[in-house]
Order: structure tokens, then sequence, then C-alpha cells
């Protein structure tokens, strides 16, 4: 088919959002949890804060708004974070930006580091008391939690100094040079591989400031301590272009990228939008034009370099298995690429209720989408 079969559901549908977080339940594998972010007033003018938190049911197609209870303070937006669930119903949010108030659609407010987890048996918010090891604050990285019950965050943009930089992504893990960078996508294999595409290397929190991170394809080994960053020598051959704030999926080892900006290695201050899909072969490092499953694992495909970084830690991680707040119990701890996904996640939400079930179908890796919505870029400082 030469596009896929997208189906817009009107029932409880929320408003039109931006830089939001997105989860599925591991539990029932159907509920999808829409977290924090903007949407716009009806003048489409200014940026307001919606409910904090919805949910998705892909089976019958529902939005519900969920009611929570706890600290969180609903007058205050949360953008740019990532969130994840386990097994036990808990989603954990580390970082993000607290928007305090929003002029016209400009946000202020802080980069925080704070680990805050909803628990969606019990609809309460809390947040975890950990004081060693925390990383700085930081948004637009990626979270990824192991099958081991440790969340990794990947790059992302923090605050030095009153100036935005991309986190360090290579200090104390082993391989090859990732280039820093916010706004990508980070997805985990079956067999503890998490792989990278796109990002933004620009140091600017401002969406229609980008700049291609090299390179778009890179490998992080969790399988070994310290792990190990390698990039895997990919054929041109179905090539897509390179993206920032796009989303990814993994289905029956094949990565799914939607959306996003499209980047060039030259700064961009203009957005041209990606409407296609690409699919990625995680077994044999190639983009593909087609769904076929693969079974030959390829690691010899990467290529990695054995030097060790230096003895700061560059990726963080957290036991997404401890939920309480006392410090000693939180058995959180730091190991390497600073903590750090990219917005926008709310496509997430669409891939998984259209693609899902019609995944099959796909038969080119390049899939015009009509009607993309575009929305209003954030003006530099938000």
């Amino acid at each position: 088919m030469t596009k896929p079969l997208w189906v817009q559901n009107p029932i409880g549908i929320p408003s039109e959002e931006i830089l939001a977080t997105s989860c599925i339940s591991p539990i029932d594998k159907s509920t999808i949890f829409l977290i924090g972010g903007q949407s716009h007033d009806p003048t489409n003018q200014n940026l307001i804060n919606p409910p904090l938190v919805y949910s998705f049911n892909s089976i019958t197609s529902q939005w519900t708004t969920v009611n929570t209870t706890g600290f969180y303070n609903y007058s205050i937006a949360l953008i740019r974070m990532q969130a994840v669930m386990n097994n036990d119903g808990k989603i954990y949010i580390f970082g993000g930006k607290e928007v305090d108030y929003t002029i016209g659609s400009t946000n202020y407010g802080p980069y925080i580091n704070k680990m805050n987890v909803l628990d969606t048996k019990a609809l309460t918010w809390s947040s975890l008391n950990i004081i060693n090891n925390v990383p700085t604050p930081r948004i637009s990285y990626t979270a990824t939690l192991l099958n081991n019950g440790l969340i990794i965050y990947i790059g992302g943009l923090e605050m030095i100094n009153s100036a935005n930089t991309n986190v360090n992504m290579n200090e104390q893990i082993n391989g090859v040079t990732v280039t820093p960078r916010n706004a990508h996508s980070a997805v985990l294999t079956n067999d503890g591989r998490i792989i990278i595409f796109g990002g933004n290397s620009a140091n600017s929190t401002n969406r229609g400031t980008t700049l291609r991170a090299q390179p778009d394809v890179a490998v992080l080994n969790t399988n070994i301590s310290p792990y190990q960053w390698s990039i895997p020598n990919i054929l041109s051959t179905n090539y897509p272009e390179s993206l920032c704030f796009h989303s990814a999926e993994i289905y029956n080892n094949i990565m799914i990228i939607t959306f996003g900006i499209v980047t060039s290695d030259q700064l961009q201050t203009k957005v041209t939008l990606n409407n296609n899909i690409y699919l990625f072969d995680d077994q044999n490092y190639a983009w593909i034009s087609s769904t076929t499953p693969t079974s030959t694992v390829s690691m010899s495909n990467a290529t990695t370099s054995a030097t060790p970084k230096s003895t700061k830690s560059s990726i963080s991680t957290a036991n997404a298995k401890e939920t309480s707040t006392n410090n000693n119990n939180s058995n959180y701890m730091t190991i390497g690429i600073s903590v750090g996904v990219s917005g926008l996640i709310i496509i997430f939400s669409l891939i998984i209720a259209g693609l899902y079930y019609k995944y099959k179908k796909l038969r080119r890796i390049v899939l015009k989408i009509p009607g993309t919505d575009f929305y209003p870029i954030e003006t530099p400082g938000t």
C-alpha cells in the first residue's frame, strides 16, 4: 500500500498537545497514558495547560481524563520529559521543565531533576527523595527501561551558567564517540541493545533551530560493563532523512520512525516537517522496504572503539523497581551518559493505535502521510 491506514477517532479526544510524554502499560498492553504537555487556546495564539493525565484505550479507541491526587500542582505544566512504566503500574518521570507561567507561546520556568512517580493503580503522585548521584536538571532526553529494572537516560539539554548545553553522552562509556544531542529517540531491542536515532545537536530549546546530530544511528550495548557505544555500518539503500522531535517504536525487531523535523549538516532556522514513515531492521542494521521478519543477528556490522572515556559518568540509571522515598532504599545509581526524549510524543499513541494492527500491510519504506499538523514553533527561551 502507498500509505498506512490512519483512523481519526473523535471519542473523548484531548486537545492537540505538544511537548507531552506518553507510555504504554506493560500490564494490559493496551492502555496508553498521556502526561503533561501544553495545548493552544481557541485563538491558537497562546499556550495553555491541559489536564495533567489522559489515558487511551487502544482496544475501544476511547480517551479518558484521569483524575489523580498527590503533590502535583495542576497550575504548573510539565513538558519535555519522558515517562516509562514498570510491571507494577508505576510511571517514572525524571526531569523536564516546569512551566510556571506562559506569555503567548513563550514558557517560563525551571528545568528540574526530580523523580516523579505516578501510581496508576492508586492514581496518586509522589516524588522520590534522592540525594546521591542525582543528574543535573534537563529536558528533551530519552528514557529506556531495561528488563532488570534500570532506567537508562540518554542525552538531552541541561542548563549550565544560564546557557543551554547538550549533555555529554560519552563520559565513562567505552566505544566510539557519539555527538551530544537532544530531541532524539531510543528503543530497546530484545537482546538489551539501545538504538538511538536522530536528534538535534544545536544548543537551543527553540524547535525552529536545528542541527543534525551525527551519527544518525548509534547502538548502546547494556549487556557489558561499562556500557559501550558502537556505530553500525549501514548501507545507503532506503536511508531516511535525518530527524529530530520524531517518534520511534520497535515491533518484531523493526524500529518504526515517524514524523519529526528534518535536520541537516548546516544550522537550520526554518522548520521542514517530515510526513514519512521509515523502517529499520535492528537485527541486520538496515533500512528496509518491507516488514518481513529477520532472524540473523548482525552485531559484527557495528564499528566500535575500546578507548575508555573520562572518569565522570555520562549515562544515568535509576532502579524502577524501587518506589520508597527513603534515600537509603532508593537504590538509584549513576553509571554513564547523562540522563537525559523527545517531545511530541502524543504521536506515539497514534502510532500504537494505527500501526500495531496494520503493521504487516506496510510494503514501502517511505509512506506519505497527508494532513500532517503543524504546531507553532516556540520562541527562544521556551
